[in-house]
């Protein structure tokens, strides 16, 4: 499924990059060295980015510049301190640089890929990755300005990040095998008359399960072309691997259970 994260600032984007998005130290498969992030998008591909992300076109990007020249393509506008009309002290926002889209495989899937060893399904992921960015970024828009209607674009420029692992149980530290890949998206796009704009994000947001449907479909198709038999479950509408017991799925889940339980909790004190 796909998840978008809320705008991430600059500041964000770039200790994201270095603790998160790169960072192999908590993968289930240790990968050598860093996460090499890949360019997605027909933007990125008109800009002449391809292959690996460096870490100066990332940083470029996220301070709304051009990627080869460092050119300022977007208007940035730093965090300060001020008072408001009512005297209280205020930190106004930072630049939105960002978000992360997250696209993550159904659990048998992961386990299937990762413990499993079936190299194949990490290739079935990416490329259900792909091509479900290609339907998403169709809708992608950019701000009109002032009280003008956003404008579709259809021209994405992100970063990819693949993962093998969930992020670490608080209570044991053990990071279950999670096969996801972080899709950062930059705010810019371009548009007909050449000129770059920052992204309006309502359509990301609203594109979500659409997202969702078509990762689930390619991914299914594929896997069922790889020879695994398939069921949907009937909870969450993803594809699972036939074979593998709920209790096992579960037990392969120790991020969630916490989740849920902190959920509990929270409505409780509500």
């Amino acid at each position: 499924m796909m998840t978008m994260s809320r705008a991430i600032s600059a500041g964000q984007a770039s200790n994201y990059y270095k603790q998160e998005f790169t960072n192999s130290q908590d993968n289930y498969y240790r990968e050598a060295g860093e996460v090499q992030g890949r360019w997605s998008g027909s933007l990125a591909e008109e800009w002449n980015l391809n292959g690996e992300v460096t870490s100066e076109q990332y940083d470029r990007l996220v301070a709304g510049q051009d990627p080869h020249t460092g050119e300022q393509l977007i208007r940035v506008v730093s965090a300060r301190d001020t008072v408001n009309k009512f005297g209280d002290e205020i930190t106004t926002s930072e630049h939105r640089a960002a978000w992360d889209a997250t696209i993550s495989a159904p659990k048998s899937v992961s386990l299937a890929a990762l413990v499993g060893g079936d190299g194949r399904i990490r290739d079935a992921h990416r490329e259900s990755v792909n091509e479900t960015l290609k339907e998403f970024e169709k809708y992608l828009q950019a701000r009109g300005g002032g009280d003008k209607p956003a404008i579709t674009t259809g021209k994405m420029i992100a970063a990819q990040f693949e993962h093998t692992s969930s992020r670490p149980d608080r209570e044991t530290g053990y990071a279950a095998p999670q096969l996801h890949t972080h899709v950062v998206i930059f705010n810019m796009t371009q548009c007909e008359d050449g000129k770059v704009r920052s992204v309006q994000p309502l359509e990301l947001y609203r594109s979500q399960q659409y997202a969702t449907a078509i990762y689930r479909a390619f991914l299914a198709e594929k896997l069922q072309a790889l020879g695994y038999e398939i069921r949907v479950d009937p909870r969450t509408g993803a594809p699972e691997i036939k074979g593998f017991s709920e209790e096992y799925l579960q037990d392969s889940s120790p991020r969630r259970k916490e989740v849920l339980k902190e959920e509990e909790q929270m409505k409780e004190r509500l």
